[in-house]
Order: C-alpha cells, then structure tokens, then sequence
C-alpha cells in the first residue's frame, strides 16, 4: 500500500514533496495483490486454511497460480499481507504527529488516522481482514509461526520513525518498549471489539474502534498513576 519507511530528518522544516503518481503497471499490479489477499483471506476464513489450496486463490482473484506465488512465497504470506500495510502505514502516519514527548500519545493518534483514512477509502477493509486473519491464525500452527517473523517487520517500521523522533536508535530499549506496549494495547482493543467490527457500518467500526484504542490508553495511564491525557481528540470515550 505505501512503500516508504525511511524516517525523516528531526530537523525537518519543509513537507516532502508529493509522490508521483502510479503508473498504469503499478496500479494493475496493487490490484492484483489486494484481490489475492481479499480472496485468499475469504477462503481461508471460511473453509479453513489447510483445506484453502493457491488454485482456488489464483481461481477467485482471476489470475493464474503462477502469479499467486510470484507476489507471494507461501499461502501463509498471503494470509499476514495486512500486517505489511498496516505497520508501515501506521509508520508513516506518525511522521505527522507532534512532538510532546508522549510517544504514545503520538501512536495513538498515528494509528486512529489510519483507520479514518482506510475508512473513507473503502470501509474499514483493514480491520475486517486483521479480524480475518486473527481467526484463521487460531486455527493454523504455520500461519502463527510465520506471523512472528511478520510482527517484527512491522515493528521495524514503527521503530524506525519512533527513534528518528527521539533522537536514538531503533533498537534502544525505550524505542521497543513504547512500540511493544503500543502494539499489545492495539491487539486487545480490537480483539475485544470483534462482533461490532464485523456486524457494523464503517462508520459504527471507526467509532468503535476510536472508543476501544483510546480506552486501552486511557487505561494504561491509570494503572501508571499517570495523569489524565486531556489533549483535544484524546479524551476517554464515555461508558454509554
């Protein structure tokens, strides 16, 4: 989905100058894996990731076999692809939020532009594949296991922008810490909201999910003794 995660310069006093736009080949290209892993994620969720062959993937995406192991290696990527675009997306998100210290704070709001932004581009896909993909990980010891080499390529992204911010190194222990705590917060608020995510309107699952992240953090400060986050656009939800 973006391409890019190399951290940009603490020093930085201009905007980096728009992207060119896609040609033709790359944009076919995009499709074409967007539509194996919508199909291959439908597939596996639905009948079973052992029993989910690549001919019935490369038969759903309208593409032969050979171009499903030509953009990925293993049935098991196909199946991680989301955790690639989300982590990087979230990455370069961060790049925009201000620099207060709380670096949490700047994840937070990193991840919940994410969400706004897929969610006005094609309602709230991610989060219904990451639930996608959390099911059949239950289900399929080859899938957990590659998903641990998968984490660890989102939190290099993630990392990467969090020491460019705080003037360290990616793999300084404060830099793993934050991005650690951050990435079990986002696990445990979208595994909890799960029916609301897949029964509701992308509008009902922004929500949701907005309420659910912010929640966890708010929660988290408490149980620090930390205390209350009162920044405009961060306020815990209500209990309604």
């Amino acid at each position: 989905m973006l391409d890019s995660t190399t951290p940009i310069s603490a020093d930085r006093t201009t905007e980096p100058a728009a992207a060119a736009p896609l040609g033709l080949r790359e944009r076919k290209k995009l499709q074409t894996k967007a539509a194996i892993v919508t199909v291959g994620l439908d597939l596996c969720d639905s009948q079973g990731f052992d029993a989910t062959t690549v001919e019935q993937i490369a038969a759903g995406a309208d593409v032969s076999p050979r171009t499903v192991n030509r953009y990925f290696a293993l049935k098991e990527d196909i199946v991680l692809a989301p955790i690639d675009d989300f982590g990087i997306s979230v990455a370069i998100a961060l790049r925009s939020q201000p620099k207060t210290g709380n670096e949490l704070q700047a994840l937070c709001g990193a991840y919940l532009s994410v969400v706004q932004a897929e969610a006005d581009a094609d309602g709230i896909r991610f989060i219904r594949q990451f639930l996608q993909m959390q099911r059949i990980m239950r289900t399929s010891q080859s899938v957990n296991a590659r998903a641990l080499e998968y984490a660890e390529k989102k939190n290099v992204a993630v990392c990467t922008e969090l020491a460019d911010r705080m003037g360290t190194t990616p793999d300084d222990f404060t830099v793993k810490l934050v991005a650690g705590i951050w990435q079990m917060l986002c696990h445990l608020s979208v595994a909890d909201t799960e029916q609301a995510l897949l029964s509701g309107s992308p509008a009902v699952a922004v929500r949701v999910t907005r309420d659910a992240v912010l929640r966890a953090y708010h929660g988290l400060r408490q149980v620090c003794g930390a205390p209350v986050d009162d920044t405009p656009g961060f306020g815990a939800p209500s209990d309604e």
